[in-house]
């Protein structure tokens, strides 16, 4: 009986470390990713990058020597916002703003997508 105990115990401390470690592995992948974000990214420019969301909370992501324009919708916070990259931002430079705003906003709400050329 009393193995059996031990034997159950030792079961229980491997499975919640189990559960532990790949919840942190979980967290860290979602906060780090790599470095890089899941927001696809046109391979050519120019760039806007829309968000769904709030874009207020990020405001400093607005603040990048790439952007160009910042704006928020009349109905923010619900319909989100923008922000134009300028006009000789490279991608590293959209990946750059993009990363910022994830830390902020899911990512799952951030757009990126080729602007119309400047007349």
């Amino acid at each position: 009986m009393r193995d059996r105990a031990k034997r159950t115990r030792t079961v229980a401390v491997v499975v919640v470390a189990a559960l532990v470690g790949s919840t942190l592995l979980g967290a860290l992948a979602a906060l780090g990713g790599g470095g890089r974000s899941t927001v696809q990214i046109p391979s050519q420019g120019p760039w806007t990058v829309l968000v769904a969301a709030d874009l207020r909370t990020a405001a400093t992501c607005a603040q990048d020597p790439a952007v160009a324009d910042a704006y928020v919708s009349q109905e923010a916070p619900a319909a989100g916002g923008g922000i134009t990259m300028a006009s000789d931002a490279r991608v590293d430079d959209v990946e750059r703003v993009v990363q910022c705003l994830a830390r902020v906003i899911d990512p799952a709400l951030i757009e990126v997508v080729q602007a119309s050329p400047a007349a």
